[in-house]
């Protein structure tokens, strides 16, 4: 049987609970550092979603096939992260299709592009079809660059 002192400390404890819960949760994301693709200074000054987390958008600030859209990611912020998201194709006699196909991303080599720089994906590799409809066809560098922190 509980006494008035040890119910009133049973309800203080399990009031407490979910506040120390919440608090550590929130010390655990404060301290884990946001990880982004890349830099802002890659495919400057045109460009979008570099040196962002977890872009849901990115471009390299020319033609339509630097540019892919509607990104969906799973595992930002683990030693790589995989995507899918829509990209323009050339045609082989020139040209784009008139239809986006699905692009998959792998975003990988976790560091950072500078010396005080947040922690960044450094290398994106991705992998299409040839033709809307058709299969994937093999993993590439995004846009030929060993690395994503800088253009060259």
């Amino acid at each position: 049987m509980l006494t008035r002192t040890s119910a009133k400390r049973v309800l203080i404890a399990a009031a407490l609970i979910p506040a120390l819960l919440a608090a550590a949760v929130s010390a655990a994301t404060a301290s884990t550092p946001t990880v982004v693709l890349g830099s802002s200074a890659f495919a400057a000054p045109g460009g979008a979603g570099w040196g962002k987390p977890h872009p849901s958008e990115i471009f390299n600030g020319g033609d339509p096939s630097g540019l892919v859209t509607h990104i969906q990611w799973s595992s930002w912020g683990g030693s790589t992260a995989n995507g899918h998201g829509l990209n323009a194709i050339f045609k082989p006699d020139g040209g784009y299709y008139g239809k986006l196909v699905t692009i998959e991303l792998h975003a990988y080599d976790k560091g950072r592009c500078t010396a005080h720089g947040p922690i960044a994906y450094r290398r994106l590799s991705v992998r299409e079809p040839a033709r809307p409809g058709g299969p994937l066809g093999p993993w590439e560098s995004w846009g030929g660059s060993t690395t994503v922190c800088r253009v060259g």
